[in-house]
């Protein structure tokens, strides 16, 4: 039965009561309970919440209720990262103080959450503007410069001409424009703070396997951080500059025919003199700085570089002269900004190499049969001869296995003498050109006259037959004699033969044809052409290599120092004076806050808006002196960001940021629940400043987050992400004007698992939610003096699922159960005390609704503060179930049975059935499958109809 209620009365009455009341005020640490931290990411105040605040706000308050009513101390706080540019580019299109602007959003903001009815602890609230909060942030620079982990250096940086300042990679658009002004984003050197996030890299890294977070987030870290095991090795260039290049795989040092450099690299721009064609590579230099670093990485782009015209290098190796390139596909802050290019075993350098038709050469053979005991090496040449579409192969008849032309070298023959020599001997034919060797297989084999295994080094050549002439013997007497038998075969009759005697030579034939047709192989093995290091597993040969060119085994990484300078105004002023020689000091305790000035003008020239200020200046020389000059910078806000969570625990210290005996307390986070799209970035920042706080001493944890969730999206109506241009946004303040508060939050919750997916907003499915409250409410009606038992067991099934499923955030699942409860309490009837405990269940999905029914049932507190049923186990188990029985595959009818019921008592109770006993009467069964409380299928005898 549906009973009507006003949403927006019952909602409003409640919010004002439980202010009032206070009764989500965290307060004091009360270690009588146990603890749980839950956080959601500290909003924007835009002035207007949007669906996507409501996903991430409101259903995460469902497992915080949860909690409370379990026996938790709960601290689920909410504030707000308030500085940055949106504030400031609103300010100057408006012509307002971004001040006024960001604290009028918000109280706005505020109210709404409020109205979303959620379970705050607004007494742990934050702002990143109050001089109170950035104090502490400027107090954890100043710390983090003394230690040398925030410097003064140069880097590549976002520049918006529009918003004449640097942007974050975040706000740079795939066409690269700026999500703000639409300008197209320069990249442009310069000064800037940083922060040393690199010496973090390896623990950063590391520290993820501990973390109970989804694998594919941690992924995510880790290919951001892009640790990477390898070896710098130098290069001498012509001009006798030293090149230093980074390598995964220094065992192929010997493969490396050419060196490409960053169009980045300093070395292009110190030798322009040098450079025959220096304008040609200025001018790509200029170009490629202005690319994306994504496009620049993009495997499927076809590659693009310009040779250094008299420059080459020495490979440290071998001693061989090659060419120098620069090319965009690497970059200059990526490992050292330059690369040793082996097109043989390398997908980029080898597209690169064919394009600019640069030598190529395998120094690593694959292995395709490997005994530990070899004693002895043994190197042949063998021929990969094409005709048509055909190749010639040796079939040896007497031991049914098949080889390519060839064989063993003599002593000092080198590899065209040999080869020609066993042509001649081998095939009839006459005239045959050698090519270059496409690959050298190991096939180890057992000697026949000796117990030593052999290691046959295998390099196959590609050999051109200039003519089909034969000689004047044919080979006809040898074939006979040696049973050899000469195939013209097509390479899927090669592969037809994969089973055949020592399948590891065809293996080795197919891998020959591969690199005949120009197929790489990046695979590890048995290094060649590689002087003294030849016949050694590739991975075993790194470090020997390495040492043999006096170069460094180490890491590198794909993350780059942190950039925080801000050339704006609405942000953190960055706590850094300079005396008169211009060396940079942090500025004492005493004096921060470095509060922000206020006679700015931040309308965008070019300069850094404080700059402007005579406030700054002439504070700073009254307190340090005439010739000291302030930072003009603003931080980057993912700084504000990065520590957040702390100060909600302490946020009215004046002392420390937050104290350590609040943090032991606290820390760490229980559950963060965010979106994807601060996967790396923002999860990144705030784990490295963490670690940092964690070395001085500043903190308790290491880690702040135990366990991450992310949410997906709300799509439009559509389909298709909101958009005002597509005019598919969905408007929540709306929603819960036409349905409540408790029906956006249960509709939210109800459209699917809350991790990782993206949902079409439903009009209809809102409507449904709708309507289950409403027969929620009506259930009250269907009260009586006893119920079935199978009203109080389903109750208690129900208590058991939502205990199980909430905590594992499938909040979807769990307001089913709430569904298939209230259908069978509306037929069936349900006394007050089972109503109060479904009341109780539905109370963190319907907080309001739930209080006025649990004060029309008489009650003075609030239901908030009520414990959560627990389950009875026995009543919660399932005593029957109704189970399917198929004959031959058919489902002919059902039995009930104990879902713990054996085979035999299944078959009893088939066998009671008289519709299922009538199909079985004089069969015979010749299969039972049974799966426990599931399904049984009966394989009866195949004459037995089944019409």
């Amino acid at each position: 039965m549906h009973k009507k209620f006003d949403s927006s009365e019952i909602e409003s009455k409640w919010q004002q009561l439980w202010r009032e009341e206070g009764i989500y005020t965290v307060g004091a640490r009360d270690h009588s309970k146990p603890k749980e931290y839950l956080l959601v990411e500290w909003p924007y105040p835009s002035g207007n919440l949007h669906i996507g605040h409501w996903y991430a706000f409101a259903v995460p308050d469902i497992y915080a209720r949860f909690k409370r009513m379990n026996g938790t101390q709960v601290l689920f706080p909410m504030g707000f990262d308030a500085f940055g540019l949106p504030a400031e580019n609103a300010a100057i299109k408006r012509g307002l103080d971004p001040k006024n602007w960001t604290y009028e959003n918000m109280a706005y903001m505020r109210e709404q959450l409020e109205r979303m009815g959620n379970s705050f602890a607004w007494d742990k609230t934050t702002n990143s503007t109050d001089p109170s909060y950035y104090k502490w942030t400027q107090t954890m620079f100043t710390q983090f410069f003394d230690k040398g982990i925030a410097y003064r250096g140069k880097g590549i940086v976002n520049w918006c001409p529009g918003c004449n300042t640097v942007i974050a990679n975040e706000q740079v658009l795939a066409d690269g424009t700026c999500e703000r002004s639409g300008n197209v984003v320069e990249k442009r050197e310069m000064p800037q703070w940083m922060l040393k996030i690199t010496d973090y890299a390896d623990r950063l890294t590391d520290d993820l396997d501990a973390l109970d977070w989804p694998e594919h987030i941690k992924e995510a870290q880790r290919q951001w951080i892009g640790r990477s095991r390898g070896a710098k090795i130098n290069f001498t260039l012509s001009t006798d500059d030293t090149v230093t290049v980074f390598t995964t795989r220094p065992d192929t040092l010997f493969g490396a025919t050419y060196l490409v450099l960053a169009p980045e690299h300093p070395l292009v721009a110190t030798n322009a003199t040098n450079i025959k064609n220096y304008d040609a590579v200025s001018a790509y230099a200029a170009a490629a700085r202005q690319k994306d670093e994504q496009d620049r990485l993009d495997a499927t782009k076809e590659k693009t570089g310009v040779k250094l015209e008299g420059i080459t290098a020495t490979n440290p190796a071998n001693g061989e002269n090659i060419p120098v390139y620069i090319a965009d596909y690497v970059l200059g802050g990526y490992g050292t900004g330059a690369i040793m290019a082996v097109p043989a075993h390398d997908e980029r350098d080898h597209a690169f190499a064919v394009k600019f038709d640069l030598s190529i050469t395998a120094v690593v053979a694959k292995q395709f049969l490997t005994r530990t005991d070899t004693t002895r090496i043994r190197h042949g040449v063998y021929a990969l001869i094409k005709r048509a579409d055909t190749y010639l192969v040796q079939h040896f008849t007497k031991d049914d296995f098949y080889w390519l032309p060839g064989g063993g070298l003599e002593s000092d023959e080198d590899h065209t003498t040999g080869l020609l020599r066993e042509l001649n001997e081998e095939t009839p034919y006459t005239h045959f050109n050698v090519g270059e060797k496409l690959i050298t297989g190991v096939i180890d084999t057992q000697s026949k006259n000796t117990p030593d295994s052999i290691r046959n080094m295998s390099h196959v050549h590609s050999v051109t037959l200039e003519s089909d002439t034969l000689s004047p013997t044919a080979m006809t007497e040898s074939e006979q004699q040696d049973g050899i038998e000469l195939l013209w075969l097509r390479k899927d009759e090669i592969q037809k033969l994969q089973s055949a005697c020592e399948p590891e030579r065809i293996a080795l034939i197919l891998a020959a044809i591969q690199a005949e047709e120009g197929t790489l192989s990046t695979e590890s093995g048995l290094l060649i052409n590689s002087g003294e290091f030849d016949g050694m597993d590739s991975e075993e040969a790194k470090e020997k290599i390495v040492a043999g060119v006096g170069g460094e085994m180490t890491s590198t990484y794909r993350i780059r120092d942190w950039s925080i300078g801000r050339q704006r105004y609405w942000g953190v002023p960055i706590p850094i004076v300079y005396d008169p020689s211009g060396a940079a000091h942090s500025i004492p305790p005493e004096h921060l806050p470095w509060l922000l000035p206020e006679d700015v003008d931040f309308t965008p020239t070019g300069v850094a808006p404080l700059a402007k200020s005579e406030v700054l200046k002439q504070r700073t020389v009254e307190i340090f002196g005439e010739g000291w000059t302030p930072e003009v910078e603003t931080m980057d806000t993912f700084v504000d960001s990065s520590w957040y969570f702390l100060r909600y625990l302490d946020n009215h210290n004046e002392e420390s940021l937050a104290s350590l005996e609040r943090q032991r307390e606290w820390m760490p986070i229980d559950i963060y629940f965010g979106g994807a799209e601060h996967t790396t970035m923002h999860l990144l920042y705030s784990r490295f400043w963490q670690k940092a706080l964690f070395d001085l001493g500043l903190v308790t944890e290491s880690e702040p987050y135990k366990r991450r969730i992310n949410r997906g999206l709300i799509l439009g109506p559509d389909g298709n992400k909101m958009s005002k241009s597509k005019g598919n946004v969905i408007d929540p303040d709306e929603q819960v004007a036409l349905v409540g508060s408790d029906t956006v939050k249960m509709y939210l919750a109800f459209m699917g698992p809350y991790e990782g997916n993206n949902y079409p907003w439903d009009m209809g499915g809102i409507a449904g939610l709708r309507r289950f409250l409403e027969r929620s409410y009506g259930l009250a009606d269907h009260i009586c003096d006893s119920e079935r038992e199978a009203v109080t067991r389903q109750l208690h099934k129900t208590i058991k699922k939502l205990t199980l499923d909430i905590p594992e955030a499938k909040f979807n699942t769990a307001i089913s159960a709430l569904m298939i409860f209230v259908n069978l309490a509306e037929k069936e009837g349900i006394t007050r005390t089972s109503y109060e405990s479904f009341v109780k269940m539905l109370a963190p999905f319907a907080p309001h609704l739930t209080e006025q029914i649990w004060h029309e049932l008489g009650h003075t507190s609030s239901i908030h503060l009520a414990t959560f049923p627990l389950a009875d186990p026995d009543l919660a188990r399932d005593v029957a179930v109704v189970i399917g029985v198929q004959i031959n595959g058919k489902l002919r009818g059902d039995i009930t049975i104990t879902p713990t019921a054996t085979e035999a008592e299944a078959m009893a109770a088939v066998k009671s059935n008289p519709l299922l006993a009538s199909r079985l009467e004089g069969v015979n069964i010749k299969n039972t499958i049974y799966i426990q409380g599931k399904i049984m299928n009966l394989i009866i005898h195949d004459s037995i109809s089944e019409n």
